[in-house]
């Protein structure tokens, strides 16, 4: 009996650590003001200070118990290190992808989830050659690429790198 009444607090107890940030999150219906954030805080979420007061209150909650993690400090000195270009790059990216229907970006991010490490450099390292080229032509090379088998697929892109290497030291040689 003695046990069972243990057993059954301790359970209780559980629940009510899982149930406490959910509740935090629900209770937590009032935007925080930038100017209200600690200075530490500021200087971890910069990148989103244009953004902060368009975001909801869960979503500034949650950044806010993320700020403190080694994967947040790395994403926002990556982010900090990007150029103006590249940020805005990025920013489109993910607006087109928002675009999306959800059922085409959940297998988008599923099929990322399962890809390897070296598979996803690979894919990365695709994606740096392609943005070289204009848009329609990238989209050309995409649909030939993705036609390939993925010996040819690397083999055509390393021939692309290079072709795209080749010019731009041509340019600055003349």
């Amino acid at each position: 009996m003695k046990y069972k009444r243990l057993t059954t607090f301790a359970l209780l107890a559980l629940l009510a650590c899982f149930a406490l940030p959910v509740a935090a999150d629900q209770l937590s219906d009032k935007a925080i003001p930038w100017k209200d954030l600690p200075a530490d805080a500021q200087s971890a979420l910069a990148p989103m200070a244009e953004r902060w007061e368009q975001l909801k209150p869960k979503q500034q909650q949650r950044l806010l118990r993320k700020i403190d993690s080694k994967k947040f400090k790395q994403a926002t000195n990556r982010w900090k290190q990007l150029s103006p270009e590249e940020r805005k790059r990025i920013k489109q990216t993910r607006g087109r992808f928002e675009q999306l229907p959800p059922e085409i970006r959940k297998a988008l991010r599923q099929r990322w989830q399962n890809m390897s490490e070296e598979d996803r450099q690979a894919a990365a390292k695709a994606r740096r050659i392609l943005n070289q080229y204009p848009p329609k032509q990238r989209h050309r090379l995409l649909e030939e690429l993705h036609a390939l088998p993925p010996e040819e697929r690397r083999a055509k892109l390393d021939k692309l790198k290079r072709l795209k290497s080749d010019k731009s030291n041509k340019k600055s040689k003349d």
